[in-house]
């Protein structure tokens, strides 16, 4: 069949060596992509911009979730952006990153930090940001007014860490005062925490430069600057002349009307075996989540109080797992546990009986639903 003189042509250019195989160049592509996001991660933690790293981590968990095989300096990067994500959210409450929901960010991030602990060169710096995350992870509940979760906190501390016996008695004396403002608090603060955290990322940074993307770009923007075209312009007029040299080197094609632009090599680097009698499927490895770059927000029922990495600004569905209606032998338990230490001690009622992974703060909605509802006594 001729083919109608009328059509117009389009002359393309092949942009890449054939041989060169797909995956191949993606996987490079994905590093450089990787590594740029993890430098505007760091960027974005510094200058405490919160809307800007929830958008960006969203962006990285979806490369990474992409690709499969991670090196280790990969893995270390995600690791690093898993803990970022924990501290941008450690004073949100009503956010969990981990399946216990009973663990607030920064007692998820003090998990995270110690798996970081070959990571970190200078271990005086480890210890330091350890213990301030310690200290946080109760400062920040009393804070926020939560003294059963500081109680809780503390406890968890003692059970699931190495905390040190000074500092543990020290803030069970602040815990049991309810002394937001005490000096000890002070010289652990919540900017002290941040100070340390920066010092660690410009030293990995140092070791681990990431900024390929980086300097390409600030090459565009320099250039704009000297011609004083704008970066966008720039950019085009970059693109423009490096699809010029391509034309001149490469093979020019004469195709019919919208062709189908061959940009890389379609070989299939795992051909079909026809005695297998089955086609090649595509299959996608699922990262092992070790650690949760997105959190989860509680329901309103069982929010320990408010906030947006990712999921306000980032539309993740996940949310902290309810226990539906409260049974008649909970209730029982929880009017006891009431009567014996009084309202309000939800860490210590916790402590006698079972609430089937319930916490302190869904114990004291429960009192308050009973009380409206009459079935207990106000007073």
């Amino acid at each position: 069949m001729e083919a109608d003189p009328n059509n117009r042509t389009l002359t393309i250019t092949s942009t890449t060596d054939e041989n060169v195989c797909f995956s191949d160049v993606a996987t490079v592509a994905k590093r450089w992509m990787i590594d740029f996001s993890f430098v505007s991660l760091c960027q974005f933690f510094k200058e405490g911009k919160f809307e800007e790293f929830n958008q960006t981590i969203s962006t990285l968990e979806t490369i990474i979730d992409g690709s499969p095989h991670l090196n280790t300096e990969q893995k270390q990067k995600r690791q690093i952006c898993g803990f970022l994500a924990r501290i941008m959210h450690g004073k949100h409450l009503d956010v969990s990153f981990d399946r216990d929901e009973r663990l607030s960010p920064l007692m998820s991030a003090v998990r995270v930090w110690a798996s970081q602990k070959e990571t970190v060169a200078n271990l005086s710096l480890f210890q330091h940001v350890t213990n301030l995350l310690y200290v946080q992870s109760v400062a920040v509940c009393l804070e926020k007014g939560d003294c059963g979760m500081a109680s809780s906190a503390l406890k968890w501390l003692e059970e699931e860490c190495e905390i040190p016996q000074n500092l543990g008695i020290k803030l069970s004396l602040i815990v049991s005062k309810r002394d937001t403002y005490h000096p000890f608090l002070l010289n652990f603060s919540w900017n002290r925490l941040l100070e340390n955290i920066q010092t660690f990322l410009d030293r990995f940074l140092e070791e681990h430069p990431s900024d390929f993307l980086l300097q390409a770009a600030t090459k565009v923007v320099k250039a704009g600057q000297e011609t004083g075209e704008d970066s966008e312009t720039q950019e085009a007029s970059y693109t423009t002349s490096r699809s010029s040299e391509h034309s001149k080197v490469n093979q020019e094609t004469s195709v019919l009307m919208r062709p189908k632009k061959k940009l890389l090599s379609t070989r299939n680097i795992h051909p079909w075996k026809p005695e297998s009698g089955k086609k090649p499927a595509l299959t996608f490895m699922r990262k092992r989540v070790s650690t949760r770059l997105t959190y989860r927000r509680a329901l309103p029922e069982t929010t320990l109080n408010t906030t947006s990495l990712s999921n306000t600004t980032l539309n993740t569905n996940a949310t902290r797992k309810t226990h539906g209606r409260w049974p008649w032998d909970l209730d029982m338990a929880l009017k006891a546990g009431v009567k014996r230490h009084g309202e309000g001690k939800w860490s210590r009622i916790l402590q006698e009986h079972d609430f089937q992974g319930r916490t302190g703060v869904q114990l004291k909605d429960r009192w308050r639903v009973l009380k409206k509802a009459h079935k207990v006594n106000s007073s």
